[in-house]
């Protein structure tokens, strides 16, 4: 039997790990041996790693540690731990948090390729179960979470580890951050991606349509009810729900859902007969929902409820670092759908994008580069096309950083105005002095003082 992904030994006896490497390549695994933990670590993140044989008795990082940061790089990986025979209790631990097996060193030859050909085995469904998830999420055409910030990269782990489970999850953060975008990658990488992934807006209905929304209603329950209407619960079963904005529910609906959550049952709107579901519930808000509670706008009890893992996704202006990537990103979604051809933006157009606060988030940023694709006058995006109170907000970081007199600083303003007013009219000089509400004699005098060319 040959495999196609590497074994991985990780053990501080050198001698044991040549003999290991004897015996693993006469069965034709391709393996690779080191007696180091951060050597090993540094291997599991670069390389496609199947299986890793691991000695819980390691100097520097023990086998316990190592084997936690291979679960938060790799939940397919499988990790058989050796331990000799004082330290079992911590080999049982190992296996309760997520190794597939523990041997007794010195171990017996035959049983350790078993274990590890059973470990390659549940490694490939597993893996195979991962690409079927992409899969997915390539299918359904979803927005990936982009950037590289270390928050970024700290919330994709955490979500590899929360789709694996059907824990309740509270995204919290500004809007336009992306929230529904977390939402959408939690459900189908989880075991419940082919089930039904239904989304609610509770901001955008009132309590008696959203109640009848959610939970359905029977015929004749009010008037206009002509037939049986199957709410939003009833369909997610066996699925994911999202509720969307959940902070604007009202206190009588949170108390009505609070039962969904606690009992898994209800009955529609002017209905008796009770309704039976299993789903995961994801809730999303862009308001503070602890403030709420002190408030007396969101009941405490449906907080604690629903805020059993928390992720609060940051600001654009708190992971500027990821602005050059996301614009870039959206730049090349957007030149495809449009049939367009575009370069990637230069270092000094980021630079500018970089300056701004974007208080509308992600969404903001995206609308902004979609603006500037259509705009475009040729295969390249130019300081002239970003709008004016974006590079506004960058001259005057420029000039503040510059130190300069009030004096310099009204003149650096107004020259940059001036430009931004011709670039808006075609550097008709006519049309600007009407924009600046200037004569234009004054205008000509003001671009030969400023050295503006036309």
């Amino acid at each position: 039997m040959e495999y196609n992904d590497q074994l991985l030994v990780v053990d501080d006896d050198k001698e044991l790990l040549k003999i290991y490497g004897k015996i693993f390549k006469m069965n034709n695994f391709d393996i690779i041996t080191v007696s180091d933990s951060f050597e090993a670590l540094e291997i599991i993140r670069n390389k496609r790693i199947g299986v890793v044989v691991l000695d819980i008795i390691m100097p520097g990082m023990d086998g316990m540690v190592l084997l936690q940061k291979i679960r938060e790089e790799n939940q397919s990986t499988q990790v058989i731990m050796l331990t000799a025979e004082g330290s079992v209790s911590g080999a049982v631990e190992a296996v309760r948090a997520g190794a597939f097996t523990y041997l007794m060193k010195p171990t017996e030859i035959e049983e350790l390729l078993c274990n590890v050909q059973k470990a390659f085995t549940l490694y490939s469904l597993k893996d195979e179960n991962s690409i079927l998830k992409q899969q997915i999420l390539e299918k359904v055409g979803l927005a990936p979470l982009i950037g590289e910030n270390i928050k970024i990269q700290e919330i994709r782990r955490k979500i590899v580890k929360i789709a694996a489970t059907d824990t309740t999850v509270l995204i919290t953060g500004e809007s336009g951050t992306g929230k529904e975008i977390l939402a959408n990658l939690i459900h189908y990488q989880s075991n419940r991606a082919e089930k039904p992934f239904i989304r609610v807006n509770c901001a955008a209905l009132t309590e008696s349509l959203l109640e009848s929304e959610l939970f359905g209603h029977e015929r004749g329950a009010f008037t206009g009810a002509e037939k049986i209407h199957r709410g939003k619960f009833e369909i997610a079963n066996n699925g994911t729900i999202l509720l969307d904005e959940i902070g604007e529910l009202s206190i009588n609906t949170q108390a009505k859902l609070l039962r969904v959550l606690q009992e898994r049952e209800f009955e529609r709107v002017g209905g008796s007969g009770t309704i039976k579901i299993n789903f995961r519930l994801i809730a999303s808000t862009n308001k503070n929902l602890l403030n709420e509670v002190e408030k007396g706008n969101f009941r405490s009890d449906l907080f604690y409820r629903i805020n059993v893992m928390p992720v609060n996704v940051p600001p654009l202006r708190e992971r500027k670092d990821d602005i050059g990537i996301i614009s870039n990103y959206f730049l090349g979604q957007l030149s495809k759908e449009m049939n367009r051809t575009i370069s990637p933006l230069t270092t000094e157009i980021i630079d500018i994008l970089n300056s701004y606060d974007w208080p509308g988030n992600v969404r903001e940023l995206k609308n902004i580069i979609e603006r500037l694709v259509v705009m475009a006058q040729s295969s390249e995006i130019r300081i002239s096309d970003i709008p004016g109170e974006i590079k506004a907000n960058a001259n005057m970081k420029n000039v503040l950083n510059k130190k300069v007199s009030l004096n310099e600083a009204k003149k650096e303003f107004e020259k940059h105005y001036i430009i931004d007013a011709l670039n808006k009219n075609d550097r008709k000089v006519a049309s600007a002095s009407i924009l600046l509400g200037i004569a234009q004699k004054n205008l000509y005098k003001k671009i030969k003082e400023y050295n503006i060319k036309l």
